[in-house]
Order: structure tokens, then sequence, then C-alpha cells
């Protein structure tokens, strides 16, 4: 019932530690609770499809067209003369939560330097945008000043071919932004002076203006975040010592610093970090001690080297429900 049903399902687990959402087109969360190590292994790594999955053959070739001196198409071996490059990256859908049931991931990247491929077809410089087709029929508009040296072509996850699920044989990854701009299944892309209609776009900003006039921008990049992964949702405590252990990344800079508060944000204390390189989430830890018995509450919030942080308060004049990055409390019980 569930396979080709394109009906939403209620939340259950399936592989590892994944949490099935939808079940056609595929969106599953993963359960960032059970992280060990920094990458997401690929069993677990989130899913958020817009169409069924095409079959793997839908995708074999890449086209490059447009507004480039020499129009290609491509497949794996015309690649076997450029760089291989490896990258540590977080992917977050624009609209995941906040709390450690995610639509985020952490993952290592194998594949081409999207400028390299790109200069196959030799740009021009009417070029001001990418306009990317995916086989299953969903497509992106990327400016082309965000195909920086860290956007590539990938084709291996955790050292791994890609997964039918996470767009084999190929995908685009733009580290720093959401998942959505890194479309799967690729098989065009045209260069363009223009992007697509934003009007026609579900992934934008809708703001408020002080008239009651909403406004539609493209969003942002990946937004400051962070979580408290241990102790794990429903955990009863004990009076002592217990150390909070959790993630945080963002796409706007290296996380520089994470703060916890035990008193409702009266104080905040820096915590112990291992920062990851880049793009990957950085991983936390703070040791707190527990005095009394009832509810103790914990809330995180993390600062990249940009200077963002996470806000208290989602800002209301924002109408649609996309990057969310507010900070993350959690209570729990102590016997």
């Amino acid at each position: 019932m569930l396979a080709g049903s394109g009906l939403l399902v209620p939340a259950r687990r399936v592989l590892g530690d994944s949490i099935l959402i939808s079940a056609n087109p595929r969106i599953s969360e993963f359960d960032l609770q059970s992280m060990e190590g920094r990458y997401t292994p690929a069993t677990d790594f989130y899913v958020r499809n817009h169409y069924a999955i095409p079959p793997t053959s839908a995708a074999s070739t890449l086209s490059i067209t447009g507004e480039v001196e020499k129009p290609v198409t491509i497949s794996q071996k015309d690649l076997a003369t450029l760089e291989v490059r490896q990258l540590g990256a977080v992917l977050e859908c624009s609209g995941d939560g906040t709390g450690p049931l995610a639509l985020a991931s952490n993952g290592l990247w194998e594949g081409w330097p999207l400028q390299d491929v790109l200069g196959l077809a030799r740009p021009t410089a009417k070029a001001r945008f990418l306009l990317l087709t995916g086989a299953d029929g969903f497509r992106r508009s990327i400016p082309l000043e965000q195909a920086s040296p860290d956007a590539m072509l990938v084709t291996k996850l955790n050292r791994q071919l890609l997964p039918p699920e996470h767009g084999a044989p190929w995908r685009a990854l733009f580290p720093g932004l959401y998942g959505m701009q890194s479309v799967k299944w690729l098989k065009q892309i045209e260069l363009a002076a223009a992007p697509l209609p934003l009007e026609t776009d579900e992934y934008a900003a809708v703001i408020k203006g002080h008239a009651g006039a909403t406004q539609r921008q493209a969003l942002p990049a990946i937004l400051v975040k962070s979580v408290i992964t241990y102790p794990v949702l429903g955990q009863v405590l004990h009076r002592g010592t217990v150390t909070l252990r959790g993630l945080a990344w963002s796409g706007g800079g290296k996380i520089a610093a994470v703060e916890v508060t035990t008193d409702g944000g009266k104080s905040w204390r820096v915590a112990d970090l291992d920062p990851g390189s880049r793009y990957e989430w950085a991983v936390w830890h703070y040791t707190v001690g527990i005095k009394g018995t009832g509810v103790a509450e914990f809330s995180v919030r993390a600062v990249d080297d940009k200077g963002s942080e996470q806000p208290a308060t989602r800002d209301p004049h924002h109408l649609d429900p996309y990057a969310n990055n507010t900070i993350e409390t959690i209570q729990f019980l102590v016997q």
C-alpha cells in the first residue's frame, strides 16, 4: 500500500534511524539523537524528494546548454580528465524545523568541481544563472556566483556510489545552501541571463510589509542552527551531573561558538566545540550539575564566524514556513 501510493503516511522508523514521513514522493527525517561520528550513514541520510525516483538511466548523461560557446552532452567517462574532490558538508531542507528529528544530515561527498564541469561548455559573458533540471522534472535556478569552487557535481556519498534516493548517478551539490538547490538526478544545466520566475517558486521567503502587502524573496543560505542530541527526548534524569551533547551548523560561516543555558537565558555558558571543516556540522558538549528534582530546562544557541546567531523567536513578518532556526529548548524530568 505504501509503494507508489503517493499518500502521506504516519511517521514511523524505516532504515536505521530514519523516520518515514511520506512514501511517494519519499520524505524521511534523520534522528540526530542517533548520530555517531561525524557523517550520517547513507541509509539514514534524510530524504526530501518532490516526485517519484526516476530510473538511473534517465540521468545517465548531462547536457550543458544555453549561454555557452560549446553546448555539450557528457557522460561520466567524459569527466575522467577532471580533478576529483571530496568535501564534507551538511545538507538541510529549507523546511526543516527545530529539534533532533530533522531533515538535515552531514555527508562526505565526492565528485568534480562544478566550475570545471561547466568549463567544458565554455560559458559566455551573458551567463548569470544556472537553470538545473533533474530527471524527475524538478527544477531550480542558481545565481552563477554561487557556483563557487566548492560547488560540485557529485557521484559518491561517504565513499559509496549515490543511492537511487539521493540522486544516482549524480546530483549537484551547493554547500552552504538549502538542499532543494542541490538538484538530484541532474540531466540538464542551462546557463541563462535570467532565473526561473520567482512567483512560481514554492521555496520562497514571504515577507509581510508594514502596509500588509507581501513580498516574495529568495531564501538565504542555511541559517545558523544548533540541536541537543543527548539527553534524548523523554529521558528521565537524576541528580548529579549530565553531559549535554549536540550538533551545530551554518551555511554562512564556520561555527565559532555554542552556548548553553540552564536558567531560562539569564546566563549562557560556552560549550566545548569540535568545529569540523567549513561546511560540516560542529560537535559540541557541555557538562551541567543537577541539584534538585522536578523539571530541568536546557537551551542551546550557536554563532558562526560571520557573527550570525540564532534568534529566540521567529520574525513575525515571515509568513512562510522556511529557514526556521530559533533556539531549541528542551525540558526533562529529574528524579
